[in-house]
């Protein structure tokens, strides 16, 4: 499994092509294996590109806005095979389809199944990232178990330990939900319902790890939504995570 960063977690920084250039120089002192892109990106893609082969620091996933993933597709896949990544993220459900009525939430199945379908003739993949919400119900149904009961095999999770444990739920048990369909897992710690850097809350990474590497999970990235220092707290992430490799 390889370790890597958010990069959502350092959007401060990523104004320009100075900015980015200085944010992969950093995480590569960190030790990060992969990147993750996130957002509008103020920056071309062959510069990325240029950056990930500088620095071998491969893109393993991306979250862009739900737009263009419903709209703007086959400019997306260009895109991605320029930073040769072959896995795009939905951060966040659309409040249209988080209505309490199982019929909108059909529809979001619907699009992940059928953007699944178009990317998997790209031999790329669409990935569903989770925050709270979705551990609430539609139709009685729970959603995020409805979501993994009703779509494709083809189309992949992005689990988020914070907001798992923020829900109530077992990041442990989730991923032997969803074991072979995860390919990256984003890593924060929980503390009084506070983001918080791995290995600053109370959440246990050394069993969270372990589960996911026997479920399959191919990369786990560091993500803090909010963080007053958030190069001190990728630091501190990146360095717990070796400790805890090393320790194996």
């Amino acid at each position: 499994m390889r370790y890597g960063i958010q990069l959502f977690s350092l959007r401060k920084y990523l104004k320009d092509e100075d900015g980015y250039a200085e944010v992969f120089r950093r995480v590569s002192e960190m030790g990060a294996q992969v990147v993750q892109l996130s957002g509008g990106k103020p920056v071309g893609p062959a510069f990325i590109r240029k950056l990930s082969e500088a620095y071998s620091i491969p893109v393993c996933l991306t979250h862009d806005n739900f737009g263009r993933l419903e709209n703007d597709l086959p400019a997306l896949v260009t895109e991605h095979r320029i930073y040769s990544c072959n896995a795009m993220g939905v951060g966040m459900m659309p409040k249209k389809f988080r209505t309490g009525e199982i019929a909108d939430l059909n529809k979001f199945v619907d699009f992940l199944n059928l953007t699944a379908d178009k990317l998997a003739a790209e031999g790329m993949t669409i990935a569903y990232h989770n925050h709270w919400f979705e551990f609430d119900k539609a139709g009685g149904e729970v959603m995020y178990d409805y979501l993994i009961a009703n779509t494709d095999e083809r189309v992949r999770f992005i689990p988020d330990t914070y907001w798992m444990k923020f829900a109530g739920k077992s990041v442990e048990g989730y991923l032997d939900k969803l074991a072979g369909r995860v390919d990256t897992l984003h890593l924060k710690d929980y503390k009084h319902k506070i983001f918080r850097a791995v290995g600053k809350g109370t959440l246990d990474f050394k069993s969270i790890l372990a589960k996911a590497k026997e479920c399959g999970v191919r990369n786990a990235v560091v993500e803090l939504d909010l963080s007053p220092r958030p190069y001190a707290s990728m630091e501190f992430s990146m360095r717990r995570l070796k400790e805890m490799a090393d320790a194996d």
